[in-house]
């Protein structure tokens, strides 16, 4: 009966994050390993009412923690390494693209350079056609000029007269305007006078 009642009592442990850790502080201080009789020391030092442990139980905890932080290292490893790889292929597929478009500005760039250069052949006159435009041109420069010329003093004569114009009309308004002023004037005179005369009409009387 007793040997049930501890068989029950062992199999129903149930250690928490705390017991663990309690548990690794405990191999790490006494290294178990090298002495196996350290297990024993480190279950009876854990062991407490309600949570009795023996040397077997907690070399077998350490076993299930050492086993699971391998599994837990191994498969973040190969998380870290399936990160990594897709970043691989995103910077050589992102290298490959510059590649391409950097090999695709060049050759528009070349073929511009190209097609300027046969433009240019195909303007460039030969040296014998040269010589006919620059006479022809040398001709329309002459005429251009003569045309030119004409032109302004056309215009040097028409401005002329529009000044000459101007001038005899503020001329023929100053006169206008000279000649009310006497007009008024004499106007001015000849009532005074009047005026005058009468006056000396009725002190006659």
């Amino acid at each position: 009966m007793n040997a049930i009642t501890d068989f029950n009592r062992k199999k129903q442990i149930r250690f928490k994050s705390i017991d663990d850790i309690k548990l690794l502080r405990e191999v790490v201080a006494n290294n178990p390993f090298k002495n196996k009789g350290k297990w024993t020391e480190i279950a009876e030092s854990l062991s407490k009412p309600g949570f009795i442990l023996d040397g077997r139980r907690v070399r077998e905890r350490t076993q299930l923690l050492i086993d699971q932080h391998r599994r837990e290292n191994a498969e973040n490893i190969k998380a870290k390494n399936n990160f990594l790889d897709e970043i691989l292929e995103l910077r050589e597929e992102d290298e490959r693209e510059k590649r391409e478009e950097k090999d695709k500005k060049e050759k528009t760039e070349n073929m511009g350079k190209e097609i300027r250069k046969r433009a240019l052949e195909c303007l460039t006159p030969q040296k014998d056609e040269e010589e006919k435009p620059k006479r022809k041109a040398s001709q329309h420069s002459i005429m251009d000029y003569l045309r030119e010329k004409s032109d302004k003093e056309i215009d040097l004569k028409k401005r002329e007269i529009d000044i000459r114009t101007e001038e005899l009309k503020l001329e023929r308004e100053k006169f206008e305007l000279e000649r009310e002023e006497r007009r008024q004037k004499l106007i001015q005179e000849k009532e005074e006078k009047f005026a005058f005369m009468e006056l000396l009409k009725k002190m006659a009387k």
